[in-house]
């Protein structure tokens, strides 16, 4: 009789593809990580428990029923300019010296000329058009009405460095069950020295400087750059921090 085993441990399964992202990306429950994952399969956003949700100028925030995946969904109001919504928690993470953070969130954009989008960790604060888009202190992904452009951004105490990645997003729309043109946008915040993004889980750059240490929260926001009604979809957001390098190996290889 056949027994099949796996050769070392299975969070380390992504190392050697081109899928380079993944290497010592943990999988699964381990006290040694902070986990987080949200993959938006509810009937509603759970605002009690889950997430603070904000409105902004009668925009929506709701998830999206009945679409393959999961997915939420953040709506201009389509009568007032500067209309949306976002998502934020709890700040449970930040920079810390010889300890990871690995993000990653699939999004998607109606018009991506025509509204901003954030994704990533930053602060808590109230939405605002230029909150978390101008907030101080945060790591993640923006993308600014008038061009479509992905930039990687870190603020620390309003110092910036933004890295536009050579990517814009395209236009979404729901097809059937199905939202079109999403992109998966991570990085991996490695210590307190750098940071390295990724689109589509291929690496466009990296940056070294401004990158905050303080608190932060994961976070999700659209807002409308006209009276349309924009939309900004996120399929899930994901997030894994080192919570302590004590007695762990991080391999380079298959153990």
């Amino acid at each position: 009789m056949g027994t099949t085993r796996f050769s070392g441990p299975v969070m380390y399964s992504g190392n050697g593809s081109e899928n380079e992202w993944f290497e010592n990306l943990p999988i699964g429950i381990n006290p040694d990580y902070v986990c987080y994952y949200d993959d938006f399969t509810g009937i509603d956003i759970d605002d009690t428990d889950d997430w603070t949700k904000s409105v902004l100028n009668s925009g929506t925030v709701t998830l999206l029923g009945d679409h393959v995946g999961g997915w939420a969904k953040i709506a201009g109001s389509g009568s007032h300019d500067n209309s949306g919504g976002s998502l934020q928690g709890n700040e449970i993470w930040m920079a810390q010296a010889s300890k990871n953070i690995y993000f990653e969130a699939s999004v998607a954009m109606s018009k991506p000329a025509d509204s901003d989008l954030f994704v990533g960790l930053a602060e808590n604060g109230t939405l605002a058009t230029g909150v978390p888009f101008l907030a101080n202190n945060q790591i993640g992904f923006i993308v600014v009405e008038g061009s479509g452009s992905i930039f990687g951004n870190v603020d620390s105490a309003g110092s910036d460095t933004a890295l536009d990645t050579g990517v814009d997003m395209v236009a979404a729309a729901e097809s059937g069950a199905l939202i079109t043109n999403s992109r998966r946008l991570g990085f991996i915040a490695r210590g307190t020295g750098s940071v390295e993004w990724f689109v589509d889980r291929k690496s466009v750059g990296t940056t070294t400087t401004n990158i905050p240490t303080v608190a932060m929260t994961q976070f999700f926001a659209g807002i409308s750059g006209s009276t349309a009604a924009d939309v900004h979809y996120c399929d899930y957001i994901w997030a894994v921090q080192q919570r302590t390098t004590d007695g762990m190996v991080q391999y380079d290889a298959q153990p």
